[in-house]
């Protein structure tokens, strides 16, 4: 599920230090020693958020990647009521929103798939919601984002997995494997009976996968029960996809510094761009994170549906927007979109993104250089 490789200064420092679901009250460091202040000049706020200490933990058990929680709190009893909430909403969304796996007494995605062509699934409200959101992508993005195209994501992953575990026969999926399944990826397939809470893909050999939504979605439903909580300031950072609450609160600071990682892996230049920013979301999608080669090419997880192969267009989309399930979609979106489609459909939503292309040249939206503050680092 990992394709996102957006990276949070203000966590990095302290990821490779913390076991599973470990939490740690983080000390003031020096301006110099962190580089993720933005100065202001005056602060209201300056008092009470003397008071406050940053805690954060890391948790390896949810959605086939890393999350990390900081949150800014008067004392650790605090910071773990909003822990707790964290942690209880990614295992029932790991479990509801799950494309691969069963759970004992629980209707999932995957539960959909098997009684596809058979029968009517009910399900929680929150998989109903959520394959509503995904309907109304592939509206908004012609296609390009559709939840029914789990077919051919299918294949791709098993050549991809079969790919990593032995480097020696990694191959390609025939085409005439691809374009079979891709006959199957009517999303009109999968039916939604509001009434009776349930879902049912009339197309036996439709099947769904979230991917491309699923996580951010999720995201965002946390971040906003925690904000209806109490969190005032925080970051979550799910596989890299950054939800941040609030502004930073230490004295003489307004923002958060996020880190977008280089796609080309440069260990000289390990970031394409820092920004920095408040009460909003940034996401990369990218092609360095899920991949193999075949002959020295690479190929990623990020499929075009009008090709059935991985998107060539660019190596990175990021995106700023305030909804996190928004930006992850708009970034999938965007790496497949051409470049002057995706600003169309960027415009939209009134978000900002920057894309690297193949040959590493930088394309940024109108508004994006308000944020972007790589050059003071």
């Amino acid at each position: 599920m990992i394709k996102k490789s957006v990276l949070a200064l203000i966590l990095l420092l302290n990821l490779t230090a913390c076991s599973n679901k470990e939490v740690k009250k983080v000390e003031p460091a020096s301006k110099e020693s962190l580089g993720i202040e933005d100065k202001k000049k005056s602060s209201k706020d300056d008092t009470s958020a003397s008071e406050l200490q940053k805690y954060e933990t890391s948790i390896y058990d949810y959605f086939d990647t890393i999350t990390s929680f900081t949150a800014y709190c008067k004392n650790e009893d605090e910071y773990n009521k909003y822990k707790e909430l964290v942690e209880s909403e990614m295992a029932k969304y790991h479990k509801l929103f799950n494309n691969y796996d069963s759970y004992k007494d629980i209707n999932n995605i995957t539960t959909i798939n098997e009684k596809a062509g058979k029968e009517k699934v009910k399900v929680d409200q929150s998989i109903i919601d959520l394959i509503k959101e995904g309907k109304k992508w592939y509206k908004e993005t012609d296609g390009d984002i559709n939840i029914a195209y789990g077919r051919v994501l299918q294949i791709w992953s098993d050549y991809r997995e079969e790919g990593l575990n032995n480097k020696d026969k990694a191959r390609l999926p025939k085409d005439e494997e691809l374009d079979e399944a891709s006959k199957h990826k009517n999303i009109d397939a999968i039916e939604i009976d509001e009434n009776e809470k349930t879902v049912y893909i009339s197309d036996p050999d439709v099947q769904i996968d979230i991917g491309g939504i699923g996580k951010g979605y999720a995201t965002e439903l946390i971040k906003r029960d925690l904000i209806k909580n109490g969190l005032k300031s925080g970051l979550l950072s799910v596989g890299g996809d950054v939800a941040i609450i609030g502004n930073n609160p230490k004295k003489g600071v307004d923002n958060f510094k996020i880190a977008i990682k280089d796609p080309s892996l440069s260990e000289k230049n390990p970031y394409a761009a820092i920004v920095s920013v408040k009460n909003t979301s940034v996401v990369t999608s990218g092609d360095y994170e899920r991949f193999y080669e075949v002959d020295g090419k690479r190929y990623h997880h990020i499929i075009d549906p009008k090709t059935n192969y991985p998107s060539t267009n660019f190596k990175s989309v990021s995106v700023i927007l305030d909804d996190i399930g928004q930006a992850d979609a708009l970034s999938t979106a965007l790496f497949i979109k051409d470049l002057d489609e995706g600003k169309k459909l960027l415009e939209k939503f009134k978000a900002e993104a920057m894309w690297i292309d193949k040959d590493n040249k930088v394309y940024k939206s109108a508004g994006w250089d308000k944020f972007d503050v790589s050059d003071e680092n």
